[in-house]
């Protein structure tokens, strides 16, 4: 990362990242690698259309955001509103509002998010919606957490006990677990870390790798406090996995992710998902472009593992790496400026 990049320039990259390997790794969720190939021809590498059997897209626009970036997005409005200390009543209310959004985004909700608003909606209270009656092992261990995540760190650059509280606090409405918990810090972490330079504020230098692990540890530890336990695979441990298979296969994203996507699992859970993307990002190095396409050329949860790995990669680079007229596409079929919200979100970082 570049220090001629100011730090609105950097969210905007973030941002931006996001949103590229959400709206890249639409068409193909929920399919398989080679499957991915036959239909598609080959790789993909730009936008195209979805595919006739695709579950969530089909239809849409190619380069259109779906669900995962437009949460986010909604999470960035509401920060902005709150001066960049949102409330669990604030996130609430962003996914109410995303939900009744009449592009329809909500009802490509997953379980626990879905759950969530029904019963915010009834009026119960956001700070108990996100416990099931019953003990489950899918509620709250999704990860719908994650992709909310990124905006946390671009509002808590260098502090990751700061960007884990604001991830926590955007996820518990739906998922306030410690998987959720785990997986949200330690997205929110890589971003804080990488917009400050690698340096945490009071001057320890850490990896992409490091950030991330200790902010899936504050995450986990939160949910004595603040949540609740739920059966499930440890983040932390499958982070441990995949980091290995990141450092085996630097350089090489695409065998990276394969390996990944057999190992770890790219898939709704957040201890694949989250896992997977931080093991692609050590592979990848400064490349945000590389790690979005070889995630949505995986398949399964394309867009959300793409979306998450784009987003940390971003934030330790200075350059999307993209094709020049990707995002300007982007931005032009869904209707929003990223330089204007970055700019927004720079404006309520804590001096």
């Amino acid at each position: 990362m570049t220090a001629s990049l100011n730090l609105a320039e950097r969210i905007e990259l973030v941002l931006a990242a996001a949103c590229l390997g959400d709206a890249l790794g639409a068409p193909p969720e929920a399919m398989h690698p080679a499957e991915i190939r036959r239909v598609f021809g080959g790789r993909i590498t730009g936008f195209v259309p979805a595919p006739p059997l695709a579950p969530f897209s089909n239809g849409a626009a190619p380069g259109s955001l779906t669900d995962d970036a437009t949460q986010l997005l909604a999470m960035a409005k509401v920060i902005i509103e709150a001066g960049g200390n949102p409330t669990i009543e604030d996130a609430a209310r962003a996914l109410i509002a995303w939900a009744d959004d009449p592009r329809g985004f909500g009802k490509f909700a997953g379980p626990s998010t879905q759950a969530a608003i029904d019963r915010m909606r009834a009026g119960e209270d956001p700070r108990l919606v996100a416990t099931p009656a019953r003990y489950s092992i899918a509620m709250g261990t999704t990860n719908g957490a994650a992709m909310r995540a990124p905006v946390a760190g671009c509002i808590r650059p260098g502090d990751i006990a700061g960007a884990v509280d604001v991830a926590a606090t955007l996820s518990a409405p739906t998922h306030n677990t410690q998987i959720a918990y785990a997986g949200a810090g330690a997205v929110a972490a890589a971003v804080a870390i990488g917009l400050s330079g690698g340096v945490t504020r009071d001057g320890t230098r850490l990896s992409l790798a490091e950030a991330a692990f200790f902010g899936a540890e504050a995450g986990e530890a939160l949910a004595s406090t603040r949540g609740r336990l739920a059966a499930g695979p440890s983040v932390i441990k499958r982070m441990e996995l995949a980091v290995a298979i990141g450092e085996r296969y630097r350089g090489d994203a695409e065998g990276c992710m394969s390996e990944l996507g057999a190992v770890i699992g790219a898939g709704l859970p957040m201890a694949e998902a989250v896992p997977a993307a931080v093991g692609l990002a050590v592979a990848v190095g400064a490349d945000p472009f590389a790690a979005i396409v070889a995630a949505a050329n995986e398949g399964a949860d394309s867009d959300t593992v793409a979306l998450i790995a784009g987003a940390m990669v971003a934030a330790w680079s200075d350059s999307l790496k993209a094709p020049g007229d990707m995002m300007a596409t982007l931005e032009l079929v869904n209707g929003i400026d990223l330089g204007a919200i970055a700019l927004d979100l720079a404006g309520v970082v804590p001096a």
